[in-house]
């Protein structure tokens, strides 16, 4: 539930006498607005009526509330409801809080609920009961003048949620952050920090305390790996046309491992570790946070590092033993693609030592120095024109094709007089800086599904 004040000083509207009466098993239900999914505040009017009203905000909106549950609307766009920050962090649980606001002929009592969506810098003010410094923050972003009816408001209702201030936090999964790169060299340091938030005090609605823990110690044994732009833009063009696909233990890079795209899949997923368990592959996905667009201020960024880290759990699944994935499983069916591009030879993994700085910080507590593998397209790559068997140079290749893996007899022993079979895994033809014809991914990638393991 959101539960900033509108920015105006005027009583709040007037609204028909027969709208309909929410039935108080609504009054914490959290709602948003169908239209700009944003989170919406909740009071009662004159005539004891539940309503709704949009936040405040530095613009005015174009259209009126119109209420339905959070959870039905895809991508709820929330906001601090201390400072209309876009990008909170937590929920903060404080007693009730209501404002009665009085008008000339009327009157309405704003209800503002128990939680708080808060940026990291509000957490960190709200945990402090710095409610002065709320209050200031608040108005500075927007631009509000102080002392008004709105700011006093603010005011008051600050001194009132850091007055009940309830103990811990709650970490929010469902904002939807500016993308936030992250080197290969940096992973070893992004999964101590990730190690640290699960089985650290902070609550999580999406994972409970058990798995937090299992899910920490299969990081902590796990392998690092960091796709490279092209792979990933690979696994996510063969994930579209995924069958229905059946993984083993033996289709995975490692038993236990952390996975990290160059760019963002489906949902905003970045990343994806998995756990292999005696019921089948524990998988977590996880979106950034902290991206350089979404906090300026330097100082809440280190928070935000050294509080939460760079990534974030966003969803949890536990595939069982034959359960299958396809195409239409998002996040999901980019990872299974990655793992069979993995295995099938189509990439080449190479180890990269962490920054010096990690290396330095490992050392110190004696722990091994990590290692990181790099994922990236294997390929015989040519890179101007060939000649033909008649002496005539050919055109370049406008675009890389994958040539399919297969079969070779291959002479080896004195002479070369004998033969054996060797498979030839799949690569890519042509110029290293051409694009890679798509058209023949999904094809590559069954090919290699169908041909027999080697002994």
């Amino acid at each position: 539930m959101s539960h900033s004040i509108p920015p105006s000083d005027d009583p709040p509207t007037r609204h028909p006498p027969d709208a309909a009466v929410c039935p108080p098993a609504d009054l914490r239900r959290e709602m948003a607005c169908r239209i700009c999914r944003r989170i919406l505040n909740t009071y009662f009017d004159a005539t004891g009526r539940l309503r709704h009203l949009h936040p405040a905000a530095r613009t005015s909106y174009d259209h009126d509330p119109d209420p339905v549950p959070s959870a039905e609307v895809a991508g709820v766009a929330r906001s601090c409801d201390f400072c209309s920050d876009r990008y909170p962090v937590f929920r903060l649980d404080s007693g009730p809080v209501q404002a009665l606001a009085l008008g000339e002929d009327d009157s309405s009592v704003h209800d503002f609920g128990t939680t708080w969506s808060a940026c990291i810098t509000c957490t960190l003010l709200a945990q402090s009961s710095k409610s002065e410094a709320l209050t200031q923050r608040a108005v500075t972003r927007m631009e509000w003048a102080d002392p008004t009816i709105a700011a006093e408001a603010v005011r008051a209702i600050h001194v009132g949620v850091v007055g009940t201030l309830r103990p811990g936090r709650t970490l929010l999964t469902d904002v939807h952050w500016p993308h936030t790169p992250v080197t290969a060299t940096a992973l070893p340091k992004v999964r101590d920090r990730l190690t640290a938030l699960l089985t650290g005090p902070d609550r999580m609605d999406l994972l409970k305390v058990r798995q937090r823990r299992d899910i920490a110690a299969s990081l902590q044994g796990g392998r690092l790996f960091a796709v490279d732009d092209e792979f990933t833009d690979l696994a996510c063009t063969a994930a579209t046309d995924l069958p229905a696909t059946v993984l083993d233990v033996e289709d995975l890079p490692a038993p236990h491992g952390l996975l990290l795209w160059a760019n963002p899949v489906v949902g905003g997923v970045c990343a994806a570790s998995w756990a292999s368990t005696d019921q089948g592959i524990r998988i977590v996905s996880y979106r950034g946070v902290g991206g350089s667009a979404g906090v300026a201020d330097g100082l809440a960024v280190q928070a935000l590092r050294e509080q939460v880290g760079w990534l974030i759990p966003v969803s949890h699944r536990l595939l069982v033993h034959g359960e299958a994935i396809t195409c239409v499983d998002g996040a999901l069916a980019v990872l299974a693609a990655t793992w069979l591009l993995i295995a099938q030879r189509t990439g080449e993994t190479v180890s990269v030592a962490a920054d010096r700085s990690i290396r330095k910080a490992y050392a110190r507590t004696r722990r091994p120095a990590p290692e990181v593998r790099l994922v990236r397209i294997r390929g015989r790559q040519a890179t101007g024109s060939r000649e033909t068997r008649r002496g005539e140079a050919r055109e370049p290749q406008a675009q890389r094709r994958w040539i399919s893996g297969y079969w070779r007899s291959q002479p080896h022993g004195p002479g070369r007089a004998l033969r054996k079979d060797v498979y030839v895994f799949a690569y890519l033809r042509g110029p290293a800086d051409a694009p890679i014809a798509a058209s023949t991914t999904v094809r590559v990638l069954a090919a290699e599904r169908r041909r027999p393991k080697l002994q």
